[in-house]
């Protein structure tokens, strides 16, 4: 079950052992206690966790189902964008849709799965709020399907076509990159840090197992924000590997490099500590979770909007530039650093301000966002 949708009766049950003096003892011990500094890099993190029988306790199947979904979402975008003596093809707006709403996948269990990208987009806003930000992907979807229709011509100042091997629209924009950025902050960094990990949400039912389960609530949804990173059972930390991670955990990988390996091992430590019911050690693991990713949006935005100044060829500068863009666009997620979807409006109103949009952007502009990101995120 969704987090964000727990009712009010199983936080209180939750927390209804509550003393004054130790709230490490509140709730009643479901597990055997073990010994957190025995978790290394190399632990499996699906083999970590196990009942009194033995059972895993570690179930990712539904958030890593979300990510194969945006996966083959992604690959069919990216066909627009291929390298000669590859033929670019058109994109079907419906297929893409469908892509985003949960059908038309090749693999028959993502479509029997009941699970879509678009319903947990932006689902720890309001519903007007996150349908604001549904409906901006929306936008882009047509977008990208009607800029699609021109992948064989050379784009020119309002006119879509190609830049080299990229798409973009009349406006210069590579579309299906502004999709995918802003989906790795809508879906993926909303849902961990801001529907799975909050202070508030920590406080899910973990005394007794889910009905029909091996996990408590509270256990379950760690685990669930584990599988918004990586299907893995150890999430890899290491750029030059291959194959590398996807989105999110691939960006913090590339871009908060050395952060890395300090999430994994805090999704290890905080996933122990609710086995030990450390409350405030879950936390504090979840604090660094969610710092480190934020900070890792906030550092992708910068380093494109960098690449973008420094490029020479006009096809690599929109190719960073439709990157930095996403980024930007998803830093409205990063709740935990106080940005918000006014912050984050305002620097691509900014960059996007031009008669011309991308064709007529400047240094200066660009300088703008950079420095405003630093200075909110702490970036030196």
């Amino acid at each position: 079950m969704s987090l964000k949708f727990a009712s009010l009766a199983l936080i209180t049950l939750a927390f209804g052992f509550t003393s004054c003096d130790d709230d490490n003892e509140a709730v009643p011990a479901l597990r055997t206690k073990m010994d957190a500094s025995s978790l290394t890099a190399t632990s499996r993190y699906t083999e970590s966790f196990k009942d009194a029988s033995g059972a895993s306790t570690v179930d990712l199947s539904t958030s890593t189902t979300r990510l194969d979904m945006f996966t083959e979402f992604n690959n069919y975008m990216a066909q627009v964008a291929v390298a000669p003596p590859a033929t670019p093809s058109t994109l079907d707006v419906n297929r893409l849709n469908s892509l985003y709403t949960g059908s038309t996948f090749t693999a028959p269990a993502l479509n029997a799965s009941g699970l879509q990208l678009r319903n947990t987009t932006a689902a720890s806003f309001s519903s007007a709020n996150a349908d604001v930000v549904r409906r901006y992907i929306d936008q882009n979807i047509t977008k990208l399907a009607v800029a699609s229709q021109s992948v064989n011509s050379v784009a020119t100042p309002g006119s879509a076509g190609r830049l080299g091997r990229y798409l973009v629209d009349g406006n210069g924009i590579e579309v299906n990159q502004v999709i995918q950025k802003a989906l790795i902050g809508a879906l993926l960094l909303d849902q961990i840090d801001n529907v799975l990990l909050t202070d508030q949400a920590l406080k899910a039912d973990n005394s007794k197992v889910v009905s029909g389960k091996t996990y408590s609530e509270l256990e379950h949804n760690w685990d669930l924000a584990y599988g918004y990173m990586t299907s893995n059972a150890i999430m890899t930390t290491d750029i030059a590997l291959t194959p590398r991670e996807r989105f999110l955990a691939g960006y913090l990988n590339e871009k908060n490099g050395p952060a890395s390996p300090g999430v994994y091992m805090a999704f290890l430590k905080g996933r122990a500590a609710i086995v030990n019911n450390d409350l405030s050690g879950v936390q504090a693991q979840a604090a660094i979770i969610r710092t480190e990713l934020e900070k890792t949006i906030a550092l992708s935005a910068v380093s494109y909007l960098t690449n973008w100044k420094a490029a020479p060829a006009l096809d690599v500068k929109a190719h960073a530039l439709a990157e930095g863009l996403g980024f930007i666009y998803s830093l409205r997620f990063c709740t935990k650093y106080g940005a918000d979807a006014a912050f984050s409006d305002n620097l691509l109103n900014g960059l996007t301000s031009g008669t011309n949009g991308a064709w007529s952007l400047t240094n200066a502009q660009a300088d703008v966002a950079i420095n405003a990101i630093k200075a909110k995120f702490n970036i030196q």
